[in-house]
């Protein structure tokens, strides 16, 4: 079966993807055929266990829905089942303050200022991605968004800083629009969370940042350990990350073994 980009590419337009979403599905399909001329359930098997290897469990995922949906438009059925990911993250998968300032220098530097916005919403406001694709220009100026997350009530808070820094931004913006959407949006639509993954995936290679810490999960890790470190108050934590208790809480302010390390350096002095 030869490969049909093209072909895939109008498939994908038909079903009113965006643009960003396009090109990550069309990354992933010409990827795999450079390893596999052929479209069977073994190879995209095969496929899978040399992405695991190297990749995140998110971005394996994105790449097999790609796979799965260029399947679908060549009539072909693929059950693959997706990489099971872990609910609660590893500590050494959380983005470090150096990683962090790198990514959003270089996101500043090369001019990609909307996915600057998506990552600072989310590092700022320690939202889940699930959460945070539902947040609206009209939830930052009421200065609060009141969300259905789990089956309860959640009050997402906004800083002051996030507010000043999106100010340009925000006025580019309808009240009723997405606050999270691709550098290419069409309408109103947010960003998904596929395409999410895939974006990571592409600034850790751009920016030389480890892809294990480069998921939509890492920026909520991220704010808890900040907050925490400033406040010292897991209950306001706890509030804030839509917790409803605070032995989960615990797990996001724990620090990396890089992290304890510094800490342990900078203490033992004597």
């Amino acid at each position: 079966m030869e490969k049909d980009l093209e072909g895939f590419k109008i498939f994908l337009l038909e079903k009113e993807l965006s643009q960003g979403t396009i090109q990550n599905y069309l990354h992933a399909v010409k990827k795999y055929f450079e390893s596999y001329s052929e479209l069977t359930k073994s190879n995209i098997l095969a496929w899978k266990s040399e992405l695991v290897q190297t990749l995140g469990a998110c971005t394996v995922n994105a790449r097999l829905i790609a796979i799965k949906s260029y399947a679908s438009y060549k009539g072909v059925f693929v059950p693959i089942k997706a990489v099971k990911i872990q609910r609660v993250f590893s500590t050494s998968n959380i983005i470090t303050d150096e990683q962090y300032t790198r990514l959003m220098d270089g996101l500043k530097a090369d001019d990609d200022i909307q996915w600057y916005y998506n990552i600072l919403i989310l590092a700022k406001t320690g939202t889940r991605i699930s959460e945070a694709v539902r947040l609206k220009k009209s939830d930052i100026m009421r200065g609060y968004a009141t969300i259905v997350s789990k089956g309860k009530v959640r009050t997402i808070l906004f800083p002051y800083s996030l507010k000043a820094e999106l100010d340009s931004y925000l006025r580019k913006l309808d009240n009723q629009e997405y606050l999270l959407q691709s550098s290419k949006s069409r309408g109103n639509r947010p960003i998904s969370r596929r395409a999410c993954c895939y974006a990571l995936t592409r600034f850790s290679e751009r920016y030389g940042i480890p892809q294990e810490v480069m998921h939509p999960h890492s920026f909520r890790h991220h704010f808890a350990i900040k907050v925490m470190d400033k406040t010292k108050d897991v209950t306001l934590l706890a509030d804030l990350l839509g917790h409803s208790s605070v032995s989960t809480t615990m797990i996001y302010t724990r620090l990396s073994g890089d992290q304890q390390q510094k800490i342990l350096d900078d203490a033992v002095d004597w």
